[in-house]
């Protein structure tokens, strides 16, 4: 890959944690000579020689790639403050799992110079599109890496939404809500409401209904060829729509929802030993052996 020859770097969390990032990234920065911008919004935090750009359009102009300082939630924001160009964004996990920012804070300078050497993967993830409609008339329009949701608020009522996948009637939803999330989100919010696992380089639509009426209402894997569209049936409770929870919206009876996949991508940079699987079998602990890690946890011998 070519070589990173500048960066820009992104936190929100106020932790002693970013601070220590954010100081390794400018002691690299100066070992390196490599310069490094950091977001207006960190002027309080801005490590001693730190050089501040006077905006984000700015830091987004004259750095070859982001930093996101934080969890999975930092991330997104920074995707949406590129608006989904093909501005590579790297990821150093300080949240929980953190599926999208993935990079160990300990290993930081070493992989920034590996970053600087043009020793990564650039991975493309889908990015999807929201658009409401209402009275003939386009009130809200919104992309999303990980998801679309609609969910309740104010009343604790079921809501009603009727799906179509391109022209074919789907059903009508009775729920706490719907997820309409892509691959990449498909270890967010979708999988806390039970949906599937899916690949991220597969270009599909998971349509998640969130807590159904109907037990056989299940997750459905849809290709990404059509649009899906949702319709707000009346007697609703109050309904919002958000987009990676960033970017929302109060929706009315009658509105229609279309989610589409027009080519659109987000480029994440990630090295080779970072893949998917092995990002799921470390952060889901599969394949371990339970059985012998719970008999070892309660052996009196391995206590102290």
């Amino acid at each position: 890959m070519k070589k990173i020859n500048s960066f820009g770097v992104v936190a929100f969390k106020k932790s002693e944690m970013v601070r220590s990032v954010l100081n390794k990234i400018q002691a690299w920065s100066e070992h390196a000579e490599v310069p490094v911008l950091f977001h207006p919004l960190l002027k309080r935090r801005l490590p001693p020689g730190g050089k501040l750009a006077r905006s984000a359009t700015e830091l987004i102009a004259k750095s070859d790639a982001l930093i996101s300082v934080g969890g999975d939630g930092t991330f997104l924001s920074l995707a949406h403050m590129v608006k989904f160009t093909e501005k590579p964004i790297i990821g150093i996990n300080l949240g929980g799992l953190g599926f999208l920012a993935d990079l160990d804070p300990e290993n930081i300078e070493c992989d920034l110079q590996k970053i600087h050497s043009g020793c990564y993967i650039d991975i493309n993830r889908m990015v999807i599109k929201a658009v409401v409609v209402r009275n003939n008339t386009t009130v809200f329009t919104s992309h999303a890496l990980n998801d679309i949701f609609i969910n309740r608020y104010a009343r604790p009522k079921l809501i009603s939404l009727s799906a179509w996948y391109g022209d074919d009637f789907i059903t009508d939803f009775q729920a706490d809500g719907v997820i309409v999330a892509t691959p990449s989100g498909s270890t967010a919010y979708s999988l806390a409401a039970g949906g599937p696992i899916v690949e991220p380089g597969t270009r599909a639509f998971l349509l998640t209904p969130i807590c159904p009426h109907s037990l056989t209402e299940r997750p459905i894997i849809l290709p990404a060829e059509k649009n899906i569209r949702l319709v707000v049936n009346r007697k609703n409770p109050s309904l919002i729509l958000s987009a990676d929870g960033i970017h929302t919206i109060k929706l009315k009876n009658g509105d229609e929802i279309i989610v589409s996949y027009q080519g659109d991508k987000a480029n994440l940079i990630q090295f080779a030993e970072n893949t998917y699987f092995n990002s799921l079998r470390k952060k889901f602990n599969w394949g371990r052996d339970y059985k012998r890690w719970r008999d070892q946890a309660y052996d009196p011998r391995t206590l102290d």
